[in-house]
């Protein structure tokens, strides 16, 4: 159970960073607030689906715990990026207000 909780912190933060990074480099580029959006969403979910695959094809890894992370990742990624779209909704209309 532990390994599990650590994994699931470990993948969030990596999932959060990495969201963080792409809407940074997107914002300092001035690409504007939808394709900052786009980008921001694209980094969170990226390799979800291949993450999932993975986790869920016995014959790629063999082994129920190495398949925990990439089950954790593949869920958790889109947790992350409906708050981030919810964020960024709320966030354009109170600068159209």
């Amino acid at each position: 159970m532990a390994l599990q909780i650590d994994v699931g912190w470990a993948t969030l933060v990596l999932n959060v960073v990495a969201m963080a990074l792409g809407f940074a480099i997107a914002t300092l580029t001035r690409l504007g607030e939808k394709r900052v959006t786009a980008i921001t969403v694209e980094v969170g979910i990226q390799n979800g689906t291949l993450a999932i695959a993975i986790a869920s094809t016995p014959t790629l890894l063999n082994s129920t715990i190495m398949a925990i992370p990439e089950a954790i990742y593949g869920l958790l990624m889109f947790v992350t990026c409906a708050g981030f779209a919810w964020w960024s909704s709320r966030r354009q209309r109170l600068l159209k207000a």
